[in-house]
């Protein structure tokens, strides 16, 4: 196992800590976890491009350890209500069927990477978090609901340009 891959997998298991740290109301465990684990994004990306293995498994890994992150935080923070509850909804269900449709198109041998805006979602939605989790303030709680919003919008418009292979593979 590569340095990245370690680093992929961390964030991916990162998200059950932090939850179970929020719902204990450890926010700052939670925020030092999710920090960690957020900023192993970009750190795992430039050492598999570095080190030559920025292709194979990490194209699918990587989005997924993303999902697998922030979903359970985000779902942590609506239950104790620091997260808007719809705009939560909304980011699990198309973070689902995105992953459900990149891993179809994995296993198909068809490789994507993130768009600009995918990249910019994810930012909104990190940064969000963070926000959301430090201890509350109403400035913080607006900030963070705001991007989080910011994150929702545009994961909205972003897919439909999942939808082409989704419906190549079913029809």
């Amino acid at each position: 196992m590569t340095i990245a891959n370690g680093l992929t997998l961390f964030r991916a298991v990162a998200g059950i800590p932090i939850l179970v740290a929020l719902g204990d109301g450890e926010r700052t465990l939670a925020l030092v976890l999710f920090a960690l684990a957020a900023s192993s994004d970009a750190l795992d990306g430039f050492l598999a491009r570095r080190g030559g293995t920025a292709e194979g498994r990490g194209v699918i890994l990587d989005p997924l350890a993303d999902k697998a992150l922030v979903l359970p935080t985000l779902i942590g923070l609506a239950f104790i209500g620091s997260a808007p509850l719809g705009i939560t909804a909304i980011i699990v269900v198309r973070e689902l069927c995105v992953a459900a449709v990149r891993v179809l198109m994995y296993r198909h041998g068809r490789r994507t990477h993130a768009s600009g805006a995918a990249k910019a979602k994810t930012a909104c939605e990190m940064a969000a978090i963070v926000l959301l989790i430090v201890p509350p303030s109403p400035l913080a709680a607006e900030a963070g609901a705001a991007l989080l919003t910011a994150a929702a919008l545009v994961g909205i418009l972003t897919l439909p340009a999942y939808l082409p292979h989704a419906r190549r593979r079913f029809t």
